[in-house]
């Protein structure tokens, strides 16, 4: 219907995704910096209120000739959110305790998500017609809504978030704030990022759980035209899955996962089980689209969501885990930037594959990268940085001198610790 509208051809309308992607490779450098150079609710701001402009700019775009506003509006929102996918590692260590931190990572990835639900069903649902003159009018509306959406959130933010407690909730939060006040924020981020490129566990985390998370965010990009190949008047049926399978992965089973994590700390058997899921129950989803199993695609590909999308907030906990005392931040954001990259070949080479090889194929192609990413997460080394530190075992993070005694709530008290 988009293409009809705009009068472009497909792969035009996929790059309104792919934009996001472009838009993390090329900034998350400089968004890194910031988020390490100031406030929290200063960056929430700055990247709340690109969206919101770029919302707003999406108000110029409900006539086919705009196609480029939408483009120029996406890439300014891609940028935002360059910053907020950066954050929920960031603002789970600022102000959550040691068994507290994976589930409200958790927590802040399932709010990206619900806004990833509420825009899977906007397009089905609010542009129904096939009428140009319509179609103009109801993209407007659903281009409204989001404004209004956005401009109340950052009126939320700018009104009551605060970019930190009054006290470190956790002995490693306790440690980075002293390194920080010891060091300088530029010279000490360009050494963090540096030494996040030669830790060799990062790049197994990327090449497995964030290849994996590449492979879900194509799959994501390409659901629409995969189930109408197999169901060709199922345009309302695939955005009802997409929806399903986001609240089923990128809520329900971020949640599960990262409370698993907050309880048994056990990130490489957590990995390994839900890669090694996610390839399974792919198989289900293959036979199912195969067969032309419209019920069956209800079942398994939530199913699947449910494993694969987790794969994104045990990136990012495992990540702090093996590459503390560096700032969140900085893995997170050269993780994003990763797996965007990696969304961005997968996405293309999936589209090629099913030209060239058919979808079958295409499908086992998928498969084998899922089990690849299996194999692959068990060569990371186990030694989990942070959790040493808020168990006062780790005796190689790096303490300022001279030894100021600072404090820090523990959730129940507030303790003083040297160090």
């Amino acid at each position: 219907m988009f293409c009809r509208f705009y009068n472009v051809p497909g792969y035009l309308v996929d790059f309104t995704t792919i934009i996001f992607f472009l838009s993390y490779i090329l900034f998350f450098y400089p968004v890194s910096f910031l988020i390490e150079k100031h406030k929290l609710k200063l960056t929430i701001l700055v990247a709340t209120g690109l969206t919101l402009v770029g919302n707003l700019l999406k108000l110029l775009a409900s006539t086919s000739d705009r196609i480029w506003v939408v483009l120029v509006a996406q890439f300014l929102i891609g940028i935002g959110q360059v910053q907020i996918c950066s954050l929920p590692s960031k603002l789970a260590t600022t102000w959550f305790g040691a068994e507290e931190v994976s589930t409200a990572c958790a927590i802040a990835v399932l709010g990206m998500q619900l806004g990833s639900a509420l825009g899977c069903v906007q397009s089905p649902f609010i542009v129904r017609s096939e009428e140009v003159d319509e179609v103009g009018q109801q993209l407007f509306n659903m281009f409204l809504y989001q404004a209004i959406i956005t401009g109340c959130i950052f009126g939320v933010v700018a009104i009551f978030f605060r970019s930190s407690p009054s006290l470190p909730p956790s002995q490693s939060q306790l440690n980075l704030l002293a390194m920080a006040s010891s060091n300088g924020t530029t010279a000490t981020f360009f050494t963090h990022m540096k030494n996040v490129a030669k830790n060799a566990n990062f790049w197994y985390i990327v090449l497995s759980l964030g290849l994996a998370n590449g492979v879900w965010n194509s799959f994501g990009v390409l659901l629409n035209s995969i189930y109408l190949n197999y169901f060709p008047n199922g345009k309302t049926d695939a955005g009802i899955i997409a929806l399903i399978t986001i609240i089923s992965g990128g809520c329900i089973g971020s949640m599960f996962f990262g409370i698993i994590l907050d309880r048994t700390h056990q990130f490489k058997k957590v990995s390994f089980g839900i890669l090694a899921m996610s390839a399974f129950t792919f198989i289900f989803v293959g036979i199912s689209l195969l067969e032309k199993s419209r019920i069956g695609t209800y079942i398994t590909i939530p199913i699947f969501g449910f494993f694969i999308a987790p794969v994104l907030i045990v990136g990012f906990e495992y990540l702090v885990e093996v590459t503390y005392p560096i700032p969140e931040a900085c893995s997170s954001s050269t993780f994003n930037a990763a797996y965007y990259f990696l969304s961005i070949i997968a996405t293309l080479l999936f589209e090629g594959l099913f030209e060239a090889i058919d979808y079958l194929w295409t499908f086992v192609v998928i498969l084998f990268i899922l089990a690849a990413c299996a194999g692959l997460i068990l060569l990371v080394n186990s030694n989990l940085r942070r959790r040493d530190a808020n168990l006062h075992l780790n005796q190689n993070v790096p303490s300022p001198e001279p030894e100021p005694e600072m404090s820090y709530y523990t959730g129940t008290r507030v303790t003083t610790a040297k160090f």
